[in-house]
């Protein structure tokens, strides 16, 4: 009997497992065989798929999201996925184009204005023209095609949630699941059927736990999990998919099942621990049970002949469904994650490995395929940025693998990739190395409507007029493009575009604190400038780009003691990437310094780990590695004083050295 203590343990440990947990899906007559509506697509593959082979581990789009992304799907050319940020993203399949993006928290608010989503983002699935997408407060509905929201509507029944006046006591545990005619979930204390066409309920079942989760819809059945922890029962139910009633439940054991129950060979497979267990659908007696001696660490996936799945994070074993005797059991020596799909007799696998950048050891995707029949590796992919994976799918010969902020589609066309650290460059096991392409890594847009926020100005400010003059180092007058920006913390509040063309000359800006100006010009570095209340007249001196020039980019901010930059820092960034696509032949060396407060190695590390980071940005927006190189000095080259707190601030400073004009 585990103490109460234990299960708070659980119940916190599940919360985090929940994003990694597998919904298995339907049959259906009218999906294309490339297309993965729902994760997996047809329940009688459950991850191996006839009819899609990913050849190779060539790059052939790279989308960036503002947030992590997980849960991929594919429907009708197009993938669907999510960001922890609740933004739901429609692409073009072939080239990884943003057709649309939806914001749930805004959707959420019209709805519902008194309440906003709680928890984080299910899986989407896709039924028909519908995409259906949850987080643990609402289901909603949305034309895959356009993204509008035909309806929305809270997970608890309604009858519950007038009781409750609204408050989060039924929020949607489980992954949600469709079924022929309805969409299918867990909550705290209920299990719902709501149709698909308006969101209204057919039946909810409160007789199966407190917590119910994680169902399969299979021929005429629902098949879920109950955990009810006053009672320390874990229970496998079936019910009729029509009306919600118990066609039968088994109690299986400790510890808890955190994966959903699979259909195969018209038998009920489910993980709990480190077993798997093998119920008849019929009856839900259990025929077999067998442990593998570690905590299974994925959703069963299945071949014609065997059952697959993780073990430990770090082996892949295929058992025998007739008993459950282990086939082969195969060690990577690392973490596999339980991230795998199996593709006729192959497998592939998206797992974390670790890669020392910039003197730290970053965790990086790879997606392995390997012939599982003799355990050949056929090929690896490593991504570009650091990130942790989640599940890939396949469709149509390549492989779609989330990671961190990126969705990466790997397989057909070959762009080289690279990046750079502190120990050298390192670049993705495969093909020989063709021309490295500058476009490669961001897709050309004329609007991208992933650029930061600083884009769209959210309100209007009162304005005062001031002076600005903008000058070359030797004080000649220059004309130059000006750009005026405030700042509301992250936000940005006020955004306007200028030339100036003569020294003093009037411009406008907030009449507040804090007013960002920067300057641009041709064969000139960029440069800002603050502006406070009471600067009725500013200059700004320009540096010429030369060969050999060290210039002090004292505009590019940092969070304090980390290398994440700070949105006010991207507008500089910029415009020197602006400046280096139109000077091909140009390369830089960033350095980056910091003051002397502190231990000087952890310093030395931060300077290094923010150099590298201005260099990771640069290469996301374009620009090849091979013109970019990344130094870390800590506090050896003070400019100023560190005995206080100006000189400090002088001394963490990130520069500019120009290799090569």
């Amino acid at each position: 009997m585990l103490k109460s203590s234990d299960w708070r343990l659980f119940a916190g440990r599940l919360s985090a497992v929940l994003a990694l947990l597998y919904t298995i899906s339907y049959m259906t007559t009218d999906i294309m065989a490339a297309d993965w509506p729902i994760y997996k697509g047809n329940i009688y593959f459950t991850g191996n798929n006839d009819e899609i082979v990913v050849k190779n581990n060539n790059l052939k789009w790279l989308f960036e999201s503002p947030a992590t992304v997980f849960n991929p799907i594919v429907s009708d050319g197009k993938v669907y996925f999510l960001d922890i940020k609740k933004n739901v993203y429609c692409l073009d399949e072939e080239e990884g184009k943003l057709l649309w993006k939806l914001d749930l928290l805004q959707v959420s608010a019209q709805f519902n204005p008194t309440r906003r989503p709680a928890g984080k983002v299910k899986y989407p699935l896709v039924k028909g023209d519908t995409l259906y997408v949850s987080d643990s407060y609402a289901i909603y509905a949305i034309d895959k095609n356009n993204g509008t929201v035909r309806w929305a509507r809270t997970g608890m029944p309604e009858e519950h949630y007038a009781r409750t006046s609204g408050a989060m006591v039924d929020g949607i545990y489980s992954d949600p699941f469709v079924s022929e005619d309805a969409i299918l979930y867990g909550t705290r204390n209920v299990f719902m059927s709501r149709e698909l066409r308006n969101g209204r309920t057919v039946w909810n079942n409160s007789a199966i736990g407190s917590y119910s989760g994680f169902p399969t819809f299979y021929d005429r059945y629902v098949l879920t999990q109950s955990m009810d922890f006053g009672k320390d029962r874990f229970t496998v139910f079936c019910l009729f998919a029509d009306s919600g009633k118990v066609k039968w439940e088994t109690v299986i054991e400790k510890p808890p099942v955190i994966y959903p129950p699979v259909v195969y060979r018209g038998n009920v497979h489910i993980a709990s621990g480190a077993k798997l267990f093998c119920l008849s659908l019929e009856s839900g007696q259990v025929l077999w049970s067998k442990e593998y001696g570690d905590l299974i660490t994925s959703n069963p996936g299945f071949t014609e002949r065997e059952i697959i799945f993780s073990v430990g994070n770090r082996r892949i074993v295929s058992v025998d469904p007739a008993g459950g005797g282990v086939l082969r059991d195969i060690d990577f020596g690392e973490r596999t994650g339980p991230y795998f799909v199996t593709i006729r007799d192959q497998i592939y696998i998206a797992h974390s490995v670790q890669r020392n950048v910039g003197g730290r050891d970053l965790a990086f995707t790879s997606l392995k395929a390997i012939r599982f029949s003799n355990n050949e590796n056929l090929w690896e992919f490593v991504s570009s940025f650091p990130g942790a994976p989640s599940q890939p799918v396949a469709s149509r010969g390549i492989m779609l693998v989330p990671a961190g902020n990126y969705l990466y589609a790997v397989g057909t066309e070959y762009y080289p990739r690279t990046v750079k650290g502190g120990s050298g460059y390192y670049r993705p096991v495969g093909e020989k190395e063709k021309p490295v392409s500058e476009t490669a890594l961001r897709q050309e847009k004329k609007e991208d409507p992933l650029e930061p926020i600083r884009r769209e100005p959210e309100k209007t400010l009162p304005l005062r007029t001031m002076k600005l003059s903008v000058s070359d180092e030797g004080e000649a007058p220059i004309g130059a493009r000006v750009s005026v920006r405030k700042w509301d913390r992250d936000r940005l509040v006020y955004s306007k575009e200028l030339t100036v063309s003569g020294p003093g000359e009037k411009i406008e800006v907030p009449d507040t604190d804090g007013v960002e100006v920067m300057a641009t010009s041709d064969g000139f570095i960029p440069k800002k400038i603050v502006v406070n209340r009471g600067d009725d007249e500013r200059s700004i001196k320009l540096e010429r780009i030369e060969q050999g020039k060290t210039i002090v980019m004292d505009s590019i901010y940092f969070e304090i003691d980390r290398a994440y930059l700070k949105k006010e820092s991207l507008d500089v960034l910029d415009r020197v990437i602006a400046i280096l696509k139109k000077n091909p032949s140009m390369k830089i060396e960033v350095r980056g310094h910091t003051d002397s407060t502190g231990e000087k190695a952890h310093n030395q590390r931060l300077s290094e780990r923010r150099a590298d980071a201005v260099v990771e940005y640069m290469i996301k927006n374009g620009i090849s590695p091979e013109r970019l190189s990344a130094v870390g000095f800590g506090p050896d080259k003070p400019i100023a004083s560190n005995a206080n707190e100006e000189g400090r601030k002088k001394n963490r400073r990130t520069e500019f050295f120009i290799i090569r004009k």
